[in-house]
């Protein structure tokens, strides 16, 4: 592996531009955790220079977002990204996985174990949490603390009924598009897959939710666990390749990230040829929902402005690993009174369990992206990205903020749709 790397490493020159960028050094202000620290502690590693045996070294590698924004910003096109995600699965070879994230790994390659796990701390929330309807998005908040998650933190309110269920009616029929809704909002935001079913219906696009899809594997993934983020990958891909349907409309942008971009990825790594070739294929029918509704479909006719107050907040794995920038604001202008606010695309500071294991970290980026979004005066942040709603309405919680709303493009699209 490390020959294949080596024109990666080798193209950092060092310039230091990464430095600017990176919403984590900004706030930690330490080498390691920049791009270029990255890739000297990985080159140094597979040459057997250094170990990971410490916590501390072991952070440099986990303490980054993946967020690609040095990737974008880079002149000599350092897949920085990738050089982590190796790291990564290098480290945990050698010294294993903690055990919270072997739980979330076992519990993903397992529909029936998800069902059962989200039904019954759907069931038996008000034991851990109360519920806050006040927030910037009606959310739950921890009554307790446990060894993931502080006393006080919000998260999104867990539903009843997942997605999939209820729109079991649909796993077989034939359409135009399979929908695939990512774990929070088959979960938990399932309003947002509601919206996109909702506008779905009044454009007469027909649609099925296939129940055999898993989970995309990118929270195994991103924490260097290739085994069973393939494992996932190649369920998802023998599905998807015997689907009759044109597109396969993913709601959540690291989803949509994961199939399209890192499978191929994942598999080059593995040397799996017959599966980096199914990768390929599948990715040219991945597509976002916005970018569907604005490329496939003539909705905008259809729109009348709600004279909303918006802004909007770019995700990572939307406009940097999708390149989908201009199509979601078509629509927010269209549909609201829109002011693009200072550092759309900010990173929010989620990045998955990122903001499990550097919580502090973590909200003082999110912290930053706050003070732009109050700085543009709006009552409504707009988002393609439901790790970044819940994110952001925390941040905005925390700050005193819960009169700016959070809201997904696609519920926005719905709430201004006229037909």
């Amino acid at each position: 592996m490390d020959k294949r790397l080596n024109k990666t490493w080798e193209s950092c020159v060092k310039c230091g531009i990464c430095r600017s960028v990176c919403p984590v050094f900004k706030e930690e202000k330490s080498e390691p955790y920049v791009a270029r620290g990255h890739i000297t502690l990985l080159s140094e590693l597979i040459k057997g220079n250094i170990g990971f045996k410490e916590h501390e070294a072991k952070d440099y590698l986990y303490k980054c977002l993946l967020c690609t924004t040095c990737v974008e910003a880079c002149p000599n096109n350092s897949e920085t990204d990738t050089i982590v995600e190796i790291a990564r699965h290098e480290v945990i070879k050698h010294h294993g996985l903690p055990l919270y994230k072997k739980i979330m790994a076992r519990v993903l390659k397992n529909r029936q174990m998800m069902d059962f796990a989200f039904k019954n701390a759907a069931m038996f929330s008000s034991f851990m949490f109360k519920k806050n309807s006040d927030t910037s998005r009606a959310s739950l908040e921890t009554k307790i603390k446990t060894p993931v998650m502080e006393k006080g933190r919000l998260i999104p309110k867990l539903s009843k009924k997942s997605f999939m269920q209820k729109y079991a009616e649909y796993s077989d029929s034939k359409a135009t598009l399979a929908l695939f809704p990512g774990c929070l909002i088959n979960y938990t935001y399932t309003e947002i897959g509601d919206a996109f079913v909702s506008i779905l219906k009044k454009l007469n696009i027909t649609f099925n939710v296939p129940k055999k899809q898993l989970c995309c594997g990118a929270p195994v993934y991103f924490a260097g666990n290739f085994e069973d983020a393939a494992y996932l990958a190649k369920k998802n891909l023998d599905l998807f390749e015997n689907l009759d349907i044109e597109f396969i409309a993913v709601m959540e942008p690291t989803c949509a990230s994961m199939i399209k971009n890192d499978y191929v990825k994942l598999f080059m790594y593995l040397e799996d040829k017959e599966y980096e070739k199914k990768a390929r294929d599948i990715a040219e029918k991945i597509i976002d929902p916005v970018k569907y509704l604005y490329d496939y479909t003539n909705i905008a006719e259809s729109i009348n402005n709600t004279n909303l107050k918006t802004t909007y907040h770019d995700p990572c794995h939307l406009k940097r690993a999708q390149n989908i920038k201009e199509e979601p604001r078509f629509f927010i202008k269209k549909a609201s009174n829109f002011s693009e606010m200072k550092e759309a695309d900010r990173c929010c500071g989620n990045g998955g369990t990122f903001s499990i294991d550097y919580r502090e970290t973590s909200m003082k980026i999110a912290s930053r992206k706050v003070r732009n979004i109050e700085n543009s005066k709006a009552d409504y942040l707009v988002t393609g990205c439901s790790a970044c709603i819940m994110q952001l309405s925390e941040a905005l919680h925390k700050h005193g903020d819960d009169h700016i709303k959070t809201i997904h493009t696609l519920e926005l699209i719905e709430k201004a749709l006229t037909v």
